[in-house]
């Protein structure tokens, strides 16, 4: 397995692509690749094979994974791309052959032409996507050629407790999204049944990859995966985002709407505060219409 030999990024820039605390962010950054390389080979369909790929690690970063694929990549074609541009700079100077590597946008499209993909894999990248995720998910759709896999690491079980702080309820949860107003840095969690509701439109869910579990039954503090296969047909953001009168859909824009509230209770708490009685009394007197001077 490559990898190992090839450049490493500045410290910088492989923690940029995610770290633990107390962990030296090289020694984390090539192990953590190589992990996602065999989760990556474990969700492929069993008669896969590498030979003459054609490969996108979208939202490669610093290329934690793809730099893993050194051997294949020199019989096939495989490309890196991310919003970081440091990342993208680094990764084409270092890594370029046997890699290729690009830039892109919040939002679609990709610099690649329809149907001509094998394989993606998106690792850490949906589970910040908030209003623009139909939209990539078709993007991916777009670009893969028939047949081709799409893998997708989410925060679903083993990430929810951790970070929501409250015990995981599997049909409660669906699409949801925590601190929004920080764009590419928002979580977004997903619940297997809902993946399988609006994912399932565009794409054939082949394998669902929960965390382990240890002897007490807690959920490993990790990702879950989804290995999906592009279907034969054309599909639109709307149908995608479409919300049936399921029981699933109502109790997940439930649980959407209770978290937002407390979102925003806690950040009132914050800024209160730091704000000061004066900012808020004008506030109040702008949001009422009210143009008379108050008493200090």
């Amino acid at each position: 397995m490559g990898g190992s030999s090839l450049p490493l990024p500045p410290a910088e820039l492989a923690a940029r692509v995610g770290t633990v605390e107390g962990a030296d962010p090289l020694e984390f950054y090539l192990a953590e690749g190589a992990r996602l390389r065999r989760v990556i080979e474990s969700l492929l369909p069993e008669d896969w094979d590498w030979e003459n790929k054609q490969v996108l690690d979208f939202g490669c970063g610093s290329a934690r994974v793809l730099r893993h694929f050194e051997p294949e990549a020199r019989g096939g074609r495989f490309w890196g791309c991310d919003i970081d541009e440091p990342s993208i700079r680094w990764a084409e100077s270092k890594l370029s052959p046997p890699f290729r590597f690009f830039g892109n946008g919040l939002v679609p499209p990709l610099q690649l032409p329809v149907r001509t993909l094998d394989l993606i894999w998106a690792m850490s990248v949906f589970t910040h996507i908030t209003d623009q995720w139909s939209a990539w998910l078709l993007e991916m759709h777009r670009v893969l050629a028939p047949g081709g896999i799409l893998i997708a690491s989410f925060l679903g079980e083993g990430m929810w407790a951790p970070l929501v702080g409250e015990p995981y309820v599997e049909d409660e949860v669906g699409m949801t999204v925590l601190h929004h107003w920080e764009g590419p840095d928002a979580w977004v969690f997903h619940s297997e049944w809902w993946l399988r509701e609006h994912w399932g439109r565009a794409y054939e869910v082949l394998t669902v990859q929960d965390p382990p579990r240890g002897p007490d039954g807690t959920p490993e503090i990790t990702h879950s995966y989804v290995a999906l296969r592009r279907r034969e047909l054309k599909v639109t953001p709307a149908q995608l985002e479409r919300v049936d009168p399921i029981p699933g859909e109502l109790a997940a824009l439930q649980t959407s709407l209770r978290l937002s509230r407390r979102e925003m209770g806690d950040l009132h708490q914050q800024l209160a505060p730091a704000a000061g009685a004066g900012f808020l009394r004008r506030r109040l007197e702008r949001l009422s219409g009210s143009t008379k001077a108050s008493p200090r």
